[in-house]
């Protein structure tokens, strides 16, 4: 078994730790022998989602569907992350470079005036999919080019994250203004199993995709020119994996809001402990970013009486590591 292998099983163990872990802690606390003394219930059919005591609600209607999403969403930005760094060969780009945050937070913000919890994630999950198609007609009728698309990304971010500021402006500010700024900033408070349905398949889908092509994200990092040299139709392939990524960003904000830094610089922690190789950067940075966004929410839910928006803890993490980039960006790995 060589280094990188060892990594993605040690990144794997980690997980496995801390996703246990994670079931244990809250505000109602889970002892292990609890939670074992549960599943034997579940197990001999003594409990079942309409019937068992307090701890079983807790672990079976709260922790179990929120840890669950919380790895999923994770292991989603940092391998769209990942994708985005090496299609545009870029390693300041993040999941959300096309406006598909934006997109989605807009969605969020009109289906909280219009009200209706499906209604949310079904607007945030379409105009996420709206912003990045947007992008793409206007690098089409601008002209080709990878920079041109990130441009009117940025134009397209600035376009919904008006239209956002709009619609907080023109919402009642004792009802609905402070749950679409709540919502906005991140968390997982009010997911469930509804939300897990949802979300998780398309997480799971998108993230084993992209694993598969990941053969096609080693050429592509080296280049266009040596992609076309080498046969792949470049123009098809990144518009897959945008659209992949697209669909995962989509989901994720549609159902949690937005999670900033992560999928930024979680694909430069996996390369620097498992280099460039996507057949286990890839990986690394699922696992990686399971763990670390577990590890966050466990802080959201712990430090303070009131859960604190994920969004806040990952920039308080995100930033300084960033700085960090910029000053030994050559230690890194990143030139």
């Amino acid at each position: 078994m060589n280094r990188n292998s060892l990594v993605v099983l040690s990144m794997a163990l980690l997980f496995v730790f801390i996703f246990i872990f994670s079931l244990f802690i809250g505000r109602f606390p889970l002892p292990p022998g609890q939670i074992w003394r549960v599943l034997l219930g579940f197990l001999s059919g003594e409990h079942t989602p309409h019937k068992g005591g307090q701890a079983w609600s807790v672990f079976y209607y709260l922790r179990l569907p929120r840890v669950i999403l919380v790895a999923g969403v994770g292991a989603a930005l940092a391998v769209t992350g990942a994708a985005y760094q090496s299609v545009f060969r870029n390693p300041l780009v993040s999941p959300d470079i096309l406006g598909v945050s934006a997109g989605a937070g807009f969605g969020v913000a009109l289906g909280m005036l219009l009200t209706g919890d499906i209604l949310v994630y079904l607007l945030a999950f379409i105009c996420g999919i709206l912003a990045v198609g947007l992008t793409f007609l206007i690098a089409k009728l601008a002209g080709s080019g990878m920079m041109i698309m990130v441009l009117g990304g940025i134009a397209v971010s600035a376009l919904f994250n008006a239209a956002i500021s709009l619609l907080k402006y023109l919402a009642d500010p004792y009802d609905q203004l402070p749950g679409i700024i709540f919502y906005l900033m991140g968390g997982f408070s009010r997911v469930g199993w509804s939300e897990v349905v949802f979300t998780l398949p398309l997480l799971i889908l998108g993230v084993g995709l992209i694993y598969l092509l990941r053969w096609v994200l080693n050429i592509m990092s080296m280049g266009e020119e040596e992609a076309l040299a080498l046969g792949l139709n470049v123009r098809l392939l990144r518009g897959v994996m945008i659209g992949v990524s697209t669909l995962m960003v989509s989901a994720a904000v549609a159902t949690t809001g937005q999670i900033t830094w992560f999928g930024l610089l979680i694909p430069h922690m996996a390369r620097y402990l498992a280099g460039a190789d996507h057949r286990y950067m890839i990986p690394t940075a699922a696992l990686l970013g399971s763990s670390l966004l577990l590890i966050m929410d466990d802080l959201a839910r712990n430090l303070s009486g009131a859960e604190i928006p994920i969004s806040i803890i990952s920039a308080f993490l995100g930033a300084p590591f960033f700085i960090y980039l910029l000053l030994y960006r050559r230690e890194s790995g990143w030139n």
